[in-house]
């Protein structure tokens, strides 16, 4: 049988790669997903491989690099349901497999064998879920990611891989609406056309916190903060910590597409307890149903400059993250102020990946000022 694919730059890069893992770092709309998928369809039909192509959850893998593929395999006649298991997540072709899966079980991960790894949107994903799927795979390796990502980011301190940067300039079959849209970036917004019009990293010189990464801690714990959101914004939970003048904050959650039983069945694995939960107070309904479950979620107190105070009152320690808190790392190294129509900084936070921050700033004005660190606490005289 002989195939005819259109495909990009992405391809060929994989096809000259010589180290064992290549990292395809990419702005937006530069293609490289799909060309990743496609290539992963060439090694599977030419040769007997077992492919696993990985996202942070199965709702994910659904949306996104599943629907991908299976358009693929349409695009080149070669789609069979016979040869999908849909409840598995595997498609067969001979004598070669190719399995969907996601982070978000980490006992599956230690049972997953491959010979080719493809992580769509690694920065998504801990090292330590990396490190238990990479020694489970005997050859080739692909990551791929956008250029958002901290300079405290294991994929940034990765040596011994090729790494190949693309943009939307290298997708031929970009319409040239998008084109438009993604070029107007240089003038409305430099750091974002940096970042997804160029392809490369930016540094933030405005940033609102210093922040210390840690390996291990020792803090009495304090409360949940939590930030609700569905398909454009993450669920995040976060779990704060105090030792004297530092807080410790640890990533709990992150992820799209939740419902309320989503929800609550993930605050079960976590094991709170009666422990409270400050969250959204924009979402009283969910918080109900969050509390009738049995968990002692409370809505925040937001007042007027509810959010600068909120930082404010973080800033006033030491603030520490677990390692393993990817996400909360990336958005504290890119919350940063906001600038005015003359390039001036403002003292307004810019929006936007703040929802791991946001879960923290609601313990921070709930629990870490000086008047509620000591409520339910009373002072009594005796004579």
């Amino acid at each position: 049988m002989e195939l005819t694919i259109n495909t990009t730059i992405t391809f060929d890069s994989l096809i000259q790669s010589k180290s064992r893992v290549s990292q395809h770092i990419g702005g937006t709309r530069s293609g490289k997903t799909y060309a990743i998928l496609q290539y992963l369809i060439v090694k599977a039909i030419e040769e007997n491989v077992i492919v696993t192509i990985v996202r942070k959850s199965i709702p994910v893998v659904k949306r996104s690099v599943m629907k991908d593929f299976i358009d693929i395999l349409k695009s080149l006649n070669i789609w069979n349901e016979e040869n999908f298991n849909i409840s598995d997540r595997t498609w067969t072709y001979n004598n070669s497999i190719i399995q969907f899966v996601s982070t978000d079980d980490a006992d599956k991960l230690r049972g997953i064998k491959s010979d080719i790894l493809f992580i769509d949107e690694a920065s998504e994903i801990d090292e330590e879920s990396y490190f238990q799927l990479s020694i489970r795979t005997t050859n080739k390796i692909i990551l791929a990611f956008n250029p958002t990502i901290s300079p405290y980011h294991w994929l940034r301190q990765m040596d011994d891989c090729d790494r190949f940067v693309t943009t939307y300039k290298d997708n031929p079959y970009i319409p040239k609406e998008m084109v438009r849209a993604i070029e107007e970036l240089e003038i409305k917004s430099p750091k974002k056309w940096l970042i997804y019009g160029k392809g490369e990293y930016a540094p933030n010189d405005k940033a609102i916190f210093e922040f210390e990464i840690v390996n291990d801690f020792d803090g009495e714990f304090v409360a949940a903060g939590m930030d609700f959101g569905f398909s454009s914004d993450p669920n995040a939970i976060v779990y704060v910590y105090k030792n004297g003048n530092d807080i410790i904050l640890e990533e709990k959650l992150y992820e799209k597409g939740m419902v309320t039983n989503d929800i609550i069945n993930h605050l079960q694995s976590l094991n709170l307890g009666r422990n409270e939960i400050w969250c959204d107070s924009a979402e009283p309904r969910l918080i109900e149903e969050i509390y009738r479950a049995g968990f002692n979620a409370k809505p925040v107190t937001k007042g007027k400059d509810s959010i600068r105070f909120g930082i404010q009152t973080l800033q006033n320690y030491n603030i520490k993250i677990y390692k393993p808190s990817q996400n909360l790392i990336n958005e504290m190294y890119a919350y940063q102020w906001a600038t005015d129509k003359y390039g001036y900084t403002t003292d307004t936070p810019e929006g936007g990946l703040d929802h791991l921050i946001d879960a923290a700033r609601y313990v921070a004005m709930m629990r870490l000022t000086r008047k509620n660190e000591k409520r339910g606490q009373y002072a009594i005289s005796i004579r």
